[in-house]
C-alpha cells in the first residue's frame, strides 16, 4: 500500500473531519431549532431539515469514517455516490453553486487527492452482490421520482422560504444520496457491511421524518411512501445481513 507524506496525510484527515463535522453540525443545529422553535415559520422547515439530513448527512458520516478507515473502499464508493447525488440534485434544482451543493464533489476530489494510497481508490472490488444491486436499483425508482418533483419546486418563486434556503433541492439530494449509498454498498468493497447498515438507517430516518412531519412542506403526500422508505431500509439491512452470512460461509 502506498504511503503519502505526513503533510498530505494530515491534510486528508483535516478535510475529512471538517467536511464531516460541518455537514452534520450544520444540519443538527437547524433540526433542533425547527423542532423546538415556537415560530411557525421555523416550524415549517421541520421535515426539510430532518428529511434532508437523513440523506444529506451521509457525506458527513462517511467523510469521518473514511479518515478513520482509509482502507475501506466501500466508504469511498459511497462518497463518490454522495458527490453524484449532490451534483445531480444541484443541477436539477438549478442551485449547484448558490446552494453550495458543489461542496460534495469538491470534498470528494480533495479526499481522493490527499488519500494515503490514491491508486487503491481506482480498484473496483470485483464482487458486487446481484441481490443488493437489484434491491438498490428498485429503490432508486421512487427516490428519483421524488427528487425530480422536489428539484422542480426549487425553481419556484424567491418569496418561497423553502426556495430561499434551498430546501427543495436539499430533500431531492437526500433521496438520491440514500439510493446512491445503497448502489455503492452493493459493490461490496471493504467495509460494505458498515455502509449497508448506515444506509439502511438513513432510509428509515427519512421515512420516520415523513411520518412524524407528514403535514409539513416536502413530506410525501401519501404516508404510504414514508412507510415504504422505512420498510425499504429494514429490508436492505436484512439483505445485508443475509449477504454477509453467505459471504462468510463461502469463505
Amino acid at each position: 500500500m502506498e504511503t503519502g507524506s505526513t503533510s498530505s496525510s494530515l491534510a486528508f484527515r483535516i478535510v475529512g473531519w471538517v467536511l464531516g463535522v460541518l455537514t452534520i453540525g450544520y444540519s443538527l443545529f437547524f433540526i433542533v431549532d425547527s423542532i423546538l422553535s415556537s415560530d411557525p415559520g421555523a416550524q415549517s422547515h421541520r421535515f426539510h431539515n430532518l428529511g434532508g439530513f437523513a440523506g444529506g448527512g451521509l457525506i458527513g458520516v462517511f467523510s469521518i469514517l473514511f479518515v478513520l478507515r482509509p482502507g475501506w473502499t466501500a466508504v469511498w464508493h459511497v462518497l463518490v455516490a454522495q458527490a453524484l447525488a449532490w451534483t445531480f440534485g444541484g443541477l436539477m434544482g438549478g442551485d449547484l453553486v448558490s446552494g453550495l451543493l458543489f461542496i460534495a464533489p469538491l470534498g470528494m476530489v480533495l479526499l481522493a487527492i490527499l488519500h494515503p494510497a490514491p491508486r487503491s481508490l481506482l480498484r473496483l472490488p470485483g464482487r458486487p452482490s446481484v441481490a443488493l444491486l437489484t434491491y438498490a436499483l428498485l429503490g432508486t425508482i421512487p427516490a428519483w421520482i421524488y427528487a425530480v418533483i422536489n428539484a422542480e419546486l426549487q425553481q419556484g418563486p424567491a418569496t418561497d422560504p423553502h426556495v430561499e434556503f434551498h430546501h427543495w433541492s436539499g430533500v431531492a439530494v437526500s433521496a438520491l444520496a440514500v439510493a446512491g449509498a445503497a448502489l455503492a454498498t452493493s459493490l461490496r468493497g471493504v467495509g460494505w457491511q458498515v455502509t449497508g447498515v448506515v444506509t439502511a438507517l438513513a432510509a428509515v430516518l427519512f421515512g420516520v421524518a415523513g411520518l412524524v412531519f407528514a403535514d409539513y412542506a416536502g413530506a410525501p403526500d401519501d404516508t404510504a411512501w414514508s412507510w415504504l422508505a422505512i420498510a425499504a431500509g429494514i429490508g436492505f439491512w436484512i439483505l445485508v445481513r443475509i449477504e454477509d452470512a453467505r459471504e462468510a460461509s463461502a469463505g
